[in-house]
């Protein structure tokens, strides 16, 4: 079985509010010495998929710089420092960027996004019985629209490969996709009728 690397010698190269880049020494478990390996130090995210009680996704429309494009996908968002429930991080990122809140949530994910170089968690949500109730309150930099789409058009674009979005939130919709149809959740059961001819199609 693969045995965990050891750290002979580590340093901070870089570091800001956003992110930590760091430069480690390491030893593999076969006496290989790796230097540097760069590590960037990420705060943790969250993503949901937010359901209004008509069966439609709030999804958003954003600027990402990374690839200078506007780009479509879920809300989402960093834990805050000082934040310690992923939960109260999605909750807060879908009022900020929708105005919306939900009635029910539902951690449907945890995952990693980049093992390899990245140490950062991201924690995936549904939320049902979603419903605009106030003002959006983004970033001094975000610009974000809010585009409601129908459930079943969604996951059918999904389906079929057609979505050109971040990958954790194509996990995100996956996951949401799989809790409806398997969790046995009485809450999920009209969402559920939706979904299941696009899983099993005749």
């Amino acid at each position: 079985m693969p045995k965990p690397w050891r750290v002979l010698d580590s340093r901070i190269n870089y570091s800001d509010r956003y992110l930590t880049h760091r430069m480690d020494r390491c030893e593999t478990a076969h006496g290989v010495v790796v230097e540097p390996y760069h590590v960037i130090e990420l705060p943790n995210w969250v993503n949901m998929v937010a359901v209004t009680d008509d069966a439609r996704v709030l999804m958003i429309e954003e600027y990402r710089h990374g690839i200078g494009e506007v780009v479509f996908g879920l809300p989402s968002g960093t834990v805050d420092p000082g934040e310690t429930d992923p939960l109260r991080t999605a909750q807060r990122e879908l009022a900020e960027e929708t105005g919306a809140e939900a009635l029910h949530w539902v951690q449907t994910g945890r995952m990693f996004p980049n093992a390899a170089v990245n140490s950062n968690t991201c924690f995936s949500f549904l939320a049902t019985g979603a419903r605009i109730t106030g003002e959006t309150s983004f970033d001094e930099a975000e610009d974000i629209e809010t585009v409601p789409v129908p459930l079943e058009e969604l996951y059918r674009c999904l389906l079929a490969r057609e979505l050109r979005m971040t990958a954790m939130h194509l996990v995100g919709l996956h996951e949401a996709g799989l809790y409806i149809l398997t969790s046995g959740d009485p809450k999920m059961a009209e969402l559920r009728e939706i979904l299941a001819p696009l899983y099993s199609p005749s």
